[in-house]
């Protein structure tokens, strides 16, 4: 790989698939009658193509945290517990918990066979809340399918690596779709110029925080009473599993279901109660290990927006010129996105603005979370389903919109079909080829090859428990097994060292094994400005130092501490 990462080794094969994909989603949108099964299978193809290409080309599973999270589970398969006090990850172990269960189950050594091929698995599994939601999210058919393809084509937020924020924003996705599928708002007189619309809104809007609203009481079920009752304990069950597998989502789903309940799309007012209720309990007594000692990490952010986007966004446009770009495209991607959301909520009169709050909500969290860098990246997600159906209904609103489309005559149908058909398909095709090369544009560093993996697994052969093993930065697969046996030096913990600092902490520190690799080689180029051939001169003068060459790969070198006579 080039350092644009994926879409330098990607041939021109590739993006002619792409975009007959893309062109065999739009012939199928705009046909007359709409067949979901063909949408769906286009979707499908869309899927792979954008998510499973990296898992076919790439010898190996890329992002270290999701060998770490193969470590956590093949622990908790060997022990049958957590190891207390060892990562703030174990204090929500249900993921875990469930991936060692199926690891078990199926009678694999542990979890690397499932790191590979996780992200399209997972995204598939995607697919079928978020048509639930489109279908039930007050949008016409058309626009709802287009909404899940421009979710789709848009998120290239890597979130969907082996991870238990992967399987919690399939849970999110399944309760907001539940609710989409059991309430509806009752309906209000509409009003039929634009004036007196106002004016409703206006209306509507002083009834938002009122006791009958809070109560439920102007949601209508869709469902009967029985079936509501078990839909009720079913997500109940979800959100219990929420709670204890990740530190953010539970919060995501409780300003989520505020915003449906104030939209009258929840009839429930006590599935908001519950959800607090979990989310807080588990924090306080099953996540006690955690918070002790570390309530500044947890409400340290609270009121702390500016330096919240500063970690997000401002502190991520570093480096060489090729991830400087990558970092504006991936920002760009959003923008164009929320402009045509916002567009979107203006050419629409539904019977409420749910999906407008759901948009919104998320952002609460950027004020009373502390969760690092990708605080931002997760809000974003969270409400990215629902601004890319706002987004859809930019290019096909409705016929009762507040700024909707003229209705054709017969005589300029076809043309106006292929006005609508070019433009939908040239947004379209623009969002994926530009989530294709900012999805992977940092797959250089953070996929790795082969010879990495065995120079990992040589260590982790050879080192005895207790030894130290050292490494430039995290950008390795490892991790994924004796876990807490080993401690791991990293030179740029603390921050990002020039290489002879590099040199000189390893010096200081005398780890008894180095790994060297590619992808540390890479990080260094793109990340932290180091010269080419870097790792090279790293290696020859910890050589001169007592270490010697172990193992060594086209890719990767093991170094051991020489032992004194």
């Amino acid at each position: 790989m080039d350092l644009l990462g994926l879409v330098t080794i990607l041939g021109w094969t590739y993006f002619l698939g792409l975009a007959l994909a893309v062109a065999s989603f739009v012939i199928a949108l705009l046909r007359t009658p709409v067949r979901t099964s063909r949408l769906v299978v286009a979707l499908v193809v869309l899927v792979v193509f954008l998510y499973g290409t990296a898992s076919a080309v790439e010898p190996t599973s890329a992002l270290t945290d999701s060998w770490i999270h193969a470590g956590f589970t093949q622990y908790i398969v060997q022990h049958g517990h957590v190891l207390n006090n060892y990562d703030a990850r174990f204090s929500w172990p249900g993921g875990f918990s469930l991936a060692a269960v199926l690891v078990a189950f199926t009678g694999q050594p542990n979890a690397l066979a499932l790191l590979r091929w996780f992200p399209v698995f997972i995204e598939l599994l995607y697919l079928a809340p978020l048509l639930a939601i489109g279908a039930r999210s007050g949008v016409n058919r058309r626009t709802a399918f287009l909404g899940v393809a421009l979710f789709y084509t848009t998120n290239w937020i890597y979130q969907d690596y082996f991870s238990p924020q992967a399987l919690n924003y399939l849970f999110f996705l399944v309760v907001i779709a539940a609710v989409f599928s059991c309430w509806r708002p009752r309906r209000f007189g509409r009003a039929k110029t634009l004036d007196l619309r106002i004016r409703a809104l206006v209306q509507q809007a002083r009834y938002t925080v009122t006791l009958r609203r809070l109560n439920g009481h102007d949601a209508a079920p869709t469902q009967g009473a029985p079936t509501i009752l078990w839909v009720l304990v079913l997500l109940t069950l979800i959100i219990g599993a929420s709670v204890m597998s990740h530190q953010l989502t539970p919060y995501a789903l409780i300003v989520a279901l505020a915003g449906l309940l104030v939209t009258r799309r929840l009839g429930r007012p006590e599935l908001v109660i519950v959800a607090a209720l979990f989310a807080v309990g588990w924090l306080s007594l099953g996540a006690s290990n955690y918070w002790i000692g570390h309530l500044n990490d947890i409400f340290g952010g609270i009121g702390q927006i500016s330096s919240t986007v500063g970690s997000n966004v401002t502190s991520r446009v570093t480096g060489s010129a090729s991830h400087r770009l990558i970092v504006q495209w991936r920002m760009g991607i959003i923008v164009m996105l929320y402009l045509f959301a916002g567009i979107g909520a203006l050419r629409r009169a539904p019977d409420s603005r749910s999906l407008e709050a759901l948009v919104v909500a998320p952002f609460v969290l950027l004020a009373v979370q502390n969760y690092g860098g990708e605080g931002l990246l997760r809000v974003v997600l969270f409400a990215l389903p629902f601004s890319a159906l706002l987004a859809a209904s930019a290019l096909l609103p409705s016929r009762r919109a507040l700024l909707r489309t003229p209705r054709a005559t017969s005589r300029h149908r076809s043309r106006h079909r292929f006005v609508v058909g070019t433009l939908v398909g040239v947004v379209l095709l623009a969002f994926s080829l530009g989530t294709t090369v900012v999805r992977g544009g940092n797959d250089a560093y953070e996929a790795f090859s082969l010879g990495e993996v065995s120079a990992v697994n040589y260590t982790y052969a050879h080192a005895h428990a207790g030894q130290a093993i050292g490494v430039v930065s995290t950008y390795l697969p490892m991790g994924q097994r004796d876990l807490g046996e080993h401690d791991f030096f990293i030179a740029d913990r603390q921050s990002t060292p020039t290489p002879r600092q590099v040199l000189q902490s390893f010096l200081k520190a005398r780890p008894r094994w180095i790994v060297l690799s590619r992808s540390q080689e890479l990080w260094g180029e793109i990340l932290a400005g180091y010269p080419i051939g870097w790792i090279k001169s790293l290696q020859t003068n910890l050589v001169k130092d007592n270490y010697r060459v172990v193992a060594r790969w086209p890719t990767a070198s093991v170094l051991e501490l020489g032992v004194t006579p």
